[in-house]
């Protein structure tokens, strides 16, 4: 007959084998993200179409439909959406593309040319100035990057290929099995931990849900507004341009000076006066305008509800880390973090007290 004290030990280790499995399966699938090619960005993606369908997946179960059938019709009609967006655009975007790669050697010169003006002038007023070789760097760089930028475009658009085919996969079966595999998995954490991972997986949940429809949300207006102020000034590659932007808003502060970057040079290299380089500037100010004062007050800020040193810090980590992805996806993650943390530490005192 088992003791009151051997069950208790029995308890105790039973609980101890479940964490440890459950921890063992979350440090796998850390170490997959992170060293398998192309599996961190196509996991990201996924999880932007989980959390972008997710609610009317859950909608449609609500009135009766078949879940699976419910995702399909989704896939589906999203699929013939994209499909139906990129035959249309793909001639202009095509077009203003290679009219852009057979254009940059000019644009780089006059880069170098504004470049070495700025440099004359600088070593005006200070002697500092004069031994610091910026033209000779720059023009390096910017040819280096040109160059590397074309010739990996095969090798960029078979990884492209790759994760378009694995996020909608990814995607597809954490819609129909999520909740199923996420039981499951709950199942291994020990009963003293259980309600804590409950409420982390629901607050996570709500805040990355929020957060990416958000940023989806910011990105496309602020893409659709740039283009549209282009477009109504006449100005060269306004498609290109504008989708360049909505990319580079994604990436937290400096998104919108590096969306707003090549249009600015373009402008300047064309020999754009002020006024020229004014009405450029007008789509992407009022965009910001727009972004800043109401869009991330009123939907991204009460979202994260973190101290703007955090997200500096947090984006200057991510970048080390992981490059643009890293900057991309270091707000949702330092919210994650600091969900985490608190309900931790709240668990910690209500356990002691």
């Amino acid at each position: 007959m088992t003791t009151a004290p051997q069950r208790l030990k029995q308890i105790k280790h039973q609980h101890r084998v479940q964490l440890f499995a459950f921890l063992g399966i979350i440090f796998f699938i850390f170490y997959m993200l992170m060293w398998v090619d192309n599996m961190l960005l196509s996991t990201v993606l996924a999880f932007v179409l989980f959390y972008s369908f997710g609610p009317f997946v859950n909608a449609f179960e609500r009135r009766g439909l078949n879940r699976v059938l419910g995702i399909s019709l989704l896939f589906a009609v999203s699929s013939l959406f994209f499909i139906f967006a990129v035959t249309s655009i793909y001639p202009l975007v095509s077009s203003q593309a290679s009219a852009l790669k057979s254009e940059i050697p000019k644009y780089i010169n006059g880069t170098t040319d504004l470049i070495l003006k700025t440099e004359s002038q600088l070593a005006i007023f200070s002697e500092l100035f004069q031994d610091i070789n910026i033209i000779g760097q720059t023009e390096k760089y910017l040819y280096n990057w040109t160059q590397s930028l074309f010739e990996d475009l095969p090798n960029f658009l078979s990884h492209s290929l790759t994760v378009t085919l694995l996020a909608p996969f990814f995607a597809f079966f954490m819609l129909k099995d999520g909740p199923a595999l996420s039981r499951r998995l709950f199942n291994m954490v020990p009963n003293n931990l259980f309600e804590l991972s409950i409420n982390l997986k629901h607050q996570i949940n709500s805040q990355l849900g929020s957060f990416i429809r958000a940023r989806l949300l910011e990105s496309v207006l602020v893409g659709a507004l740039v283009w549209v102020g282009l477009w109504l000034i006449g100005f060269k590659f306004a498609t290109v341009l504008a989708i360049f932007a909505a990319l580079a808003n994604l990436i937290p502060y400096i998104g919108p000076i590096v969306g707003a970057a090549p249009a600015l040079i373009i402008a300047l290299i064309n020999g754009e006066g002020p006024m020229g380089v004014t009405l450029v500037l007008t789509p992407y100010l009022i965009a910001q305008i727009i972004d800043i004062f109401f869009i991330i007050p009123l939907v991204v800020a009460k979202i994260v509800n973190l101290h703007p040193v955090t997200i500096i810090i947090s984006f200057i980590i991510g970048a080390d880390l992981l490059g643009v992805l890293g900057m991309v996806i270091a707000i949702p993650a330092a919210s994650v973090i600091k969900v985490t943390i608190a309900n931790v530490y709240e668990h910690l005192v209500e356990f002691r007290s």
